[in-house]
């Protein structure tokens, strides 16, 4: 029976590792295809409208209230929390 529990736990395990892998292979790819997207977007003039509201994160970054700045700025954008964070501390260092 222990076997068979040992040998459980290392399947769970190797496809842990096998499951995380694939996982950073595929954002690696990802990050590098968003760059590449960013750069002809860069060469086109192409620019990305900002959301109706923003002038509320703004205001947010400017009365210091961070964190409500980053939830105001999920809520316009649908950004995941590491985006609306990153997004966030850029505009505060355009507004200084």
């Amino acid at each position: 029976m222990e076997i068979l529990v040992m040998s459980v736990v290392v399947l769970l395990v190797l496809n842990w590792i096998s499951e995380s892998g694939h996982r950073r292979t595929q954002q690696r790819a990802m990050d590098k295809l968003q760059t590449k997207l960013d750069l002809v977007m860069d060469q086109l003039g192409v620019v990305v409208p900002e959301p109706e509201g923003i002038a509320d994160v703004d205001a947010l970054i400017r009365a210091d209230r961070k964190i409500e700045a980053v939830k105001r700025y999920r809520e316009l954008t649908g950004d995941d929390l590491l985006e609306a964070k990153t997004a966030v501390d850029r505009r505060e260092q355009n507004l200084r």
